[in-house]
């Protein structure tokens, strides 16, 4: 009853919990899989770090993901 009664109160409420709920799954899943896994495969701690190109090109993809789920009239017209 406390998550509905946030709901109704802010809009905006609803994004942050998701948001809190994705990152705290992605947490989870990552000690998840350090902690029992063992040892990374070598291609996975070869790998090189992201650079500038990386990171516009998920901007890139983010945007119009983000504007669909914000605004989704866009897409009915």
């Amino acid at each position: 009853t406390i998550m509905i009664s946030l709901f109704n109160w802010s809009p905006w409420t609803i994004m942050l919990t998701g948001l809190g709920t994705l990152i705290t799954a992605a947490y989870t899943l990552h000690m998840f899989l350090t902690t029992q896994r063992g040892q990374l495969p070598t291609h996975l701690k070869l790998s090189i770090p992201a650079s500038t190109r990386e990171h516009c090109l998920m901007t890139m993809h983010l945007l119009p993901m983000l504007l669909l789920i914000l605004k989704p009239e866009i897409i009915s017209g």
